[in-house]
């Protein structure tokens, strides 16, 4: 009940600024807010001409002019209506009387006035959409700058370190920067001091006092209590643990951002920075924030101390040898943050830039290449040891997280190359990227983790909250499930595309701005297709994402949402499979005309390709279009029991070309797929999954037959895999002259289980008969006469008759 009356409060604080704002807005004339969109477009195209703009600042005005296009085309709609009604006031009075023809003088006002207020409202309208139109210009233009100024960052080239005007042209600028230095020093010292004696003292002990607290003791105090709440008062599941890795990485964020924020209210507690050490200042604290989320986010997700709680699937010793690399990241961004604050601000050479982003590309890449090392190494070192235990098998590493070590590789080694070869910006733009795009991963891991366990959580049908909602709802329970897995989907598609794109924008430069390097090589022309490097770069990075994208879609669409259908497995695979056809058609398809080639294009290349298929991959595309009508028609599916020539067995996967089925003793057959559409199959368990078990048992003549027949019975109903219905029966088939033949029939839960039950049956029922003194047939003993006193010869069951050696002595 706490709880809902603090989100009811809430909500009411937030609906009432709501309120507040509608009405601030609803003062405002339209007339009002297109001067002030006005003003406000004016200055960001003033602003924009500045040859000392920076890139944070063009980032700035872009996200000026998007908020001008977004208002003006809401103040465009809003006048829509009143547009609207005045030219329905002026149809309803109609057109003006030609000339000559008199009209009454209320009518003729009226018409004015209406044609007065329509101009006025359309000319409000034109206005509107015309700064609308003239802010995405800007924000185009803008953009372009920015990517020039990106490109042209990125292709500078410098004196590379291993030549001497890259060491001696800092030391040459020491003096000068040395005395910048200095002097930015002097000033600091003096604001500092101003700020200790200038009526602040009492103000800065107490704001580094709570500061100070707020970092250590607060810190670890909401660190208790957020394992505490999590550990007993949340729900069990998966949701404990990513709730509790979120409350310690914000915990870390805020105690030491807000304790930092503390420090800086105190110094700066009557105004008492100047400029630039205000700024510097500033800048610090944001950094500082970012840093201590870095290093929470890390520490959480590691759990070098907890393993119980961690997160990722990590062992305890990766945990442990990673477990200081979240501190070194966190303080090396904020070091080489502040010292190419601290460059811009003094006015430091260009020399001691260079030397500055040199180090920074160094350090960064350094120590991304050690983690990935120590990682390796101690994956490396488990699949060892779990391959000499015989029990045990190291887990399979993902093929996302194997591409992106991959992908760090190799930015790695082009930093490397390209601070050699003097490429500066570049060197530190790709150790940058390297660790912007680390930590994006690891806030987007988390993000999905905690959507995922929540959901599962609230509406999962195995959940802990799964009663509570279904009273709430008041739905089934599949339905729920379903609709949990769906919602999660969902979410965590935009959670990966917003973390797509905060790793393509946040580090300096877009996709679209490096692909754009690409595009001033030359291009290859063939039979008037013109192929540019740039468009062939991306046709292959969207073949590639495309595909680890369909595969990721068949993964949950198999793992996660299909099992809470009531589909059967049969026709999940079949699901899954026609899936992972259309998606890869659909790659293929983006592919091509990414790379420029035309729908027409495309056409001629599949019309070259049905020659030859024509020809020589005729069985080929039949056995492929056989496996798209079996799974379409589904006359077999995954997990049949079927019989074709040779084979049978349960079919364990239907190929692109080939159907798997696996036989009795374990092996598999290869059969292709046109065989099932050209061949006769037989289903055992296509439309009666149950496995008939007869027994043909012959029985002396001189048995009683009611009695057989109720031991046969029994053995059969006390068997647990014989089925009720149907029920188990005993006829006599027939009698001759030596037996009688009786037949016993029942049924069990799949033709699997046939010979098995059979074998258990006969061992039950020759026991059953034995036991009750019952004989079972036996050979008939032949005795040849002969004439005159010849003795008669016993038969080979006859008491007089010899012993083999397989006989029983005592017998």
């Amino acid at each position: 009940m706490r709880t809902l009356r603090i989100l009811f409060i809430a909500l009411l604080v937030f609906t009432s600024g709501l309120a507040f704002a509608q009405t601030d807005d609803a003062t405002t004339t339209p007339a009002q807010q297109i001067d002030d969109l006005r003003g406000q477009l004016d200055q960001v195209e003033k602003s924009m001409k500045d040859e000392q703009i920076t890139d944070g600042k063009i980032d700035d005005l872009r996200g000026k002019a998007t908020d001008i296009v977004s208002n003006a085309q809401k103040v465009s709609s809003a006048l829509q209506s009143s547009r609207d009604a005045a030219k329905a006031r002026l149809d309803q009075m109609g057109p003006a009387p030609a000339n000559g023809t008199k009209e009454a003088p209320e009518l003729a006002a009226s018409r004015k006035d209406a044609t007065k207020a329509f101009n006025a409202v359309d000319a409000q309208i034109k206005q509107a959409d015309g700064i609308a139109l003239e802010a995405q210009q800007t924000s185009g233009q803008l953009a372009d700058l920015r990517r020039i100024r990106f490109q042209q960052t990125i292709s500078q080239r410098t004196n590379s370190p291993v030549s001497r005007a890259f060491w001696s042209d800092p030391a040459d600028a020491f003096p000068r920067d040395l005395a910048n230095l200095r002097d930015f020093g002097n000033q600091a010292r003096t604001d500092l001091a101003a700020s200790w004696t200038q009526g602040n003292r009492v103000a800065l002990i107490v704001c580094v006092f709570f500061g100070l607290l707020l970092m250590t003791g607060v810190r670890f105090y909401i660190e208790h209590r957020v394992r505490h709440l999590t550990a007993n008062r949340m729900p069990p599941g998966r949701l404990r643990r990513s709730a509790l890795i979120l409350g310690i990485a914000l915990t870390s964020t805020l105690t030491t951002g807000l304790g930092t924020q503390l420090l800086y209210l105190g110094i700066n507690w009557n105004d008492t920075l100047s400029h630039d050490t205000d700024e510097i200042a500033k800048h610090i604290v944001g950094l500082v924030f970012f840093g201590a989320f870095v290093a929470g986010l890390g520490r959480a997700l590691i759990s070098a101390k907890k393993p119980s709680w961690r997160l990722p699937a990590l062992s305890d010793e990766t945990a442990l040898q990673l477990r200081r690399f979240p501190m070194l990241f966190s303080l090396a961004i904020v070091l080489f943050r502040f010292l190419d604050l601290l460059n811009r601000t003094i006015g430091t050479s260009l020399a001691a830039t260079v030397m500055t982003s040199s180090v920074q590309a160094v350090a960064l890449t350094v120590l991304a290449a050690l983690a990935l090392i120590r990682l390796s190494r101690t994956h490396k070192t488990e699949a060892d040891a779990d391959s000499d235990d015989a029990g045990q098998a190291t887990a399979a590493r993902p093929i996302w997280a194997s591409l992106l070590i991959a992908a760090a590789w190799i930015a790695i080694i082009a930093s490397w190359v390209g601070l050699l070869l003097g490429y500066v910006s570049f060197a530190a733009f790709m150790a940058g990227r390297v660790v912007w795009i680390t930590i994006v991963i690891a806030a987007t891991y988390l993000a999905m983790r905690l959507v995922d366990d929540l959901f599962e959580t609230l509406l999962s049908e195995k959940g802990p909250m799964s009663a509570r909602a279904q009273a709430v709802f008041g739905t089934h329970p599949k339905i729920l499930d379903q609709a949990g897995v769906l919602l999660s989907g969902v979410v965590r598609l935009g959670l990966f595309l917003l973390g797509l794109s905060a790793a393509a924008a946040g580090a300096g430069g877009s996709v679209p701005d490096l692909l754009e390097l690409g595009g001033k090589l030359q291009s290859l022309k063939i039979y008037n297709v013109e192929l540019k490097p740039d468009q062939i770069l991306t046709a292959i990075g969207l073949f590639f994402v495309g595909l680890m994208a369909v595969r990721v879609a068949k993964n949950w669409l198999s793992d996660q949402y299909l099992p809470r259908t009531s589909l059967d497995p049969g026709m999940r695979s079949s699901l899954t499979t026609l899936l992972g056809y259309v998606g890869v058609v659909i790659v293929v398809a983006i592919a091509l005309l990414a790379m420029g080639l035309s729908v027409q294009n495309v056409a001629w290349v599949a019309s070259a390709l049905s020659v030859g298929i024509g020809f020589g991959l005729q069985a080929i595309v039949q056995n492929f279009i056989s496996g798209l009508i079996l799974l379409a028609e589904r006359p077999v599916k995954v997990g049949d029991w079927v019989v074709l020539d040779d084979a049978e067995g349960d079919i364990r996967r239907i190929n692109v070309r080939a159907t798997e089925i696996q036989v009795g003793d374990r092996s598999t057959i290869i059969v292709p797929n046109s065989s099932f559409i050209t061949k006769p199959v037989r289903n055992m368990t296509m439309a009666n999954p149950q496995g008939r078990v007869q027994i043909k048992l012959p029985m002396p003549l001189d048995s009683d037959p009611v009695h057989v027949r109720d031991h046969m019975l029994e053995a059969m109903t006390a068997h647990s895999a014989v089925q009720d219905t149907p029920a188990p029966s005993v006829t006599l088939d027939s009698i001759d002259r030596t037996a009688m033949m009786f037949v016993a029939t029942c049924y069990v839960g799949s033709p699997r289980d046939v010979g098995g039950v059979k074998s258990d049956l006969l061992f039950d029922i020759i026991a059953r008969l034995r036991g009750a003194d019952i004989p079972l047939l036996r050979p008939q003993d032949l005795v040849l006469r002969s004439g005159g006193n010849t003795p008669e010869m016993p038969g080979p069951t006859g008491a007089a008759a010899p012993k083999a050696s397989t006989d029983d002595p005592s017998s």
